[in-house]
Parts: structure tokens; sequence; C-alpha cells
């Protein structure tokens, strides 16, 4: 796998941290759940903007599956491939894939995929998806990148 011509947006870069180090000296299974919050505010950013009130239309975590390849180690050079796999009316699935760097070389160490749901915090209930988040999802464009 080599460098994908993704928008940046796509492409999260997570620090590894001695604290993500579980005692078997690998990135503990319960951390890529913070890697892919933190992909997800990045690739958000980038559609929404910064600006955007995550209180009156945000949303909240249904369902995480993961499939995990192989460990990440504490020095490893890895980056996290965010996209949104389909749109409905109150809920998306975004998906990812994890990458590690070894001998010149993309590897992939796991790949993901996460249900949200369209959520008012103000009101405390669901609702549909804004118009101007569905049409910069769709303006984005929906699926895995072709590069994967």
């Amino acid at each position: 796998m080599s460098e994908p011509n993704l928008p940046d947006c796509q492409i999260y870069r997570p620090e590894i941290r001695f604290v993500d180090i579980d005692a078997a000296g690998i990135v503990n299974n319960a951390v890529y759940l913070n890697y892919f919050e933190q992909s997800r505010i990045h690739f958000f950013e980038g559609i929404v903007g910064k600006k955007w009130n995550w209180n009156e239309a945000g949303m909240v975590v249904a369902r995480h599956e993961i499939d995990y390849q192989l460990p990440i180690l504490f020095n490893d050079d890895v980056r996290i491939i965010t996209w949104i796999d389909h749109v409905g009316e109150k809920s998306i699935k975004a998906a990812y894939v994890v990458q590690k760097q070894m001998e010149g070389k993309w590897l992939r160490t796991a790949k993901a995929n996460t249900i949200l749901v369209s959520y008012d915090h103000i009101n405390g209930k669901t609702i549909p998806w804004p118009d101007k988040m569905v049409a910069g999802l769709h303006g984005f464009g929906i699926g895995c990148p072709e590069c994967l």
C-alpha cells in the first residue's frame, strides 16, 4: 500500500503514546476507539468545518466493530484512513482502515466501522441529519476510497 491520493481530512495520524501500550507492549485494543474518535473529528471538520454546533446537531455512537490484524507498537508510524460508507435518515456508517509503516510499506493493522446516530444534545433526542451535513457528505463522496 502506497501513499493514497486522498484529501487531508481522510488521513489521520494518531500519536502513539506510552499510556496506549499494554503489558504485552502493543497498543491496547480499547485505545483504538479513541483513535477512531479523533479520526472522525478530523474527518468531519474537513466536511462541515470547525464552527459546527455539535450540541445542536451532533451525534452519538451506536455501535463499533473492529477487526484487528497486526499489532501496533510504541514507535510505529500509523495512519487511519476514514470515510463514510452509508448515510441514512438518522444514522451513518463511518469506516476506517488502520495502517502502519514497516520496511517502507504500509501494512493494514485493523479495519473497523462505527454506526453514528444524529442527535440533538440540547433537547436530548435523535434527529434527521441536517441538510448541510448530508450535502457535505454526498458532495465529498460516499464509499471506500478506490486506493484501498
